[in-house]
């Protein structure tokens, strides 16, 4: 197959330095070479003064609530009301047929094309939506989620999903798995599930440190989860370890061939500093606008950057979240964090997120062997590339060299 060449102002490919005045050769849908200058005697396309990047990767979110207005409930209110709400809809939703279901995931994912986005993490609670994540535009990483405070029910559930991940694998859709959290998943399913990761070479993908109640139940096993789950008849005893920490949880997350924890608002200097040791296997998933719809303290980005923490981006659900743009999360911290490098920051929707989905061979980067399509930035030369890229993302095209 003969290859195209395609030439552009700037190209940022994400795992090597930006290149100015360079050139993308690409054959069929992969990308073959980054040129630094134009090779000779080959015919190009000039695509002018344009900023070309990977299609960003939305490392967290729940498509089943895609068909929400506005989030639910309010951010007033406290966390386990707010859940009640969030199950309300949900079995509400389910009540309505299959394919009002089917309807909101594919609604979703046409909302992340929309916003650059060529993959996502996906929090899955129905085993039968593999059709709905047919999508030309946007790849599904399907993790199926667990719900489990029961000794009795930890090995037919690991079972079930054991068969949910060879199912999906031999139709060539991306799957892992997803320990909900703390307050739903009791301790050796944990285990159970990140022994699954590593057998299947798949993300492990948990809730973990979002709220200061989940803290205090871990930690003395009380407060408004434990009253939430024997009210419900779910508590059990045996169901989480005495004396166990946040430490103990990201440790036996990392026996997972990738872990991703979504949240990690409440995480402390000392398992940051576990986190920036593992990143080899685990990452971390900022949900930045539902943070802040939340009213969380102030993320800690700044203590996770010392230690070196692979932090990735999620747009979280419309149950907590206005909409599904990436885009708008990443000038959202942009905003917040001023002092962020422009690459870092991209980092979090590329190449780290792409890690933490096991998509890094294909997604997150220009270079051999990645996919051809791409985010096309108008850029101004008069200007640095820095000041400019991150707020020009609102003009990007989505382009397939």
């Amino acid at each position: 197959m003969s290859s195209k060449f395609y030439a552009a102002r700037w190209i940022v490919p994400m795992t090597s330095s930006i290149i100015e005045n360079g050139c993308i050769e690409v054959a069929g849908d992969a990308i073959v070479a980054i040129h630094s200058e134009l090779p000779v005697g080959v015919e190009f396309v000039e695509l002018g003064d344009v900023a070309l990047l990977p299609r960003l990767i939305n490392a967290h979110t729940h498509l089943e609530f895609s068909a929400l207005a506005e989030p639910v409930g309010n951010p007033g209110e406290t966390f386990d009301r707010w859940i009640a709400e969030v199950v309300g809809y949900r079995r509400s939703l389910a009540a309505k047929g299959a394919d009002k279901l089917h309807a909101a995931v594919k609604s979703g994912l046409r909302e992340s094309a929309t916003s650059g986005v060529i993959a996502v993490g996906e929090i899955t609670t129905n085993w039968e939506l593999g059709n709905s994540y047919s999508n030309p535009q946007v790849e599904v990483v399907s993790l199926r989620e667990v719900i489990n405070f029961s000794a009795d029910a930890v090995s037919q559930i690991t079972a079930d999903v054991e068969s949910y991940i060879t199912k999906l694998q031999k139709r060539g859709i991306g799957v892992g798995v997803s320990p909900h959290s703390p307050y739903t998943v009791r301790w050796d399913q944990l285990i159970s599930l990140c022994q699954l990761s590593q057998q299947y070479k798949v993300p492990c993908v948990m809730h973990l440190a979002e709220t200061k109640e989940e803290g205090e139940l871990i930690s003395r096993r009380s407060g408004v989860f434990r009253t939430m789950l024997e009210q419900l008849g779910m508590w059990e005893e045996s169901a989480i370890p005495e004396s166990v920490s946040y430490l103990e949880y990201v440790q036996v997350l990392s026996s997972s061939w990738r872990a991703l924890l979504v949240h990690g608002n409440y995480f402390g200097a000392d398992v940051h500093r576990l986190l920036g040791e593992v990143r080899s296997r685990v990452a971390v998933c900022y949900c930045p606008r539902t943070h802040a719809w939340f009213g969380h303290d102030r993320y800690p980005l700044h203590s996770m950057r010392e230690y070196d923490v692979r932090v990735c981006l999620g747009t979280d659900s419309k149950a907590s979240n206005p909409d599904l743009s990436l885009i708008a999360e990443i000038q959202f911290v942009a905003e917040l964090y001023p002092e962020l490098e422009v690459t870092e920051l991209l980092e979090m929707v590329t190449v780290n997120a792409s890690f933490a989905l096991g998509l890094e061979g294909k997604y997150g980067f220009l270079g051999e062997g990645a996919s051809s399509q791409l985010l096309m930035v108008p850029v101004n030369p008069e200007y640095p590339l820095e000041v400019q890229l991150i707020s020009n993302l609102n003009e990007a095209e989505f382009v397939h060299l």
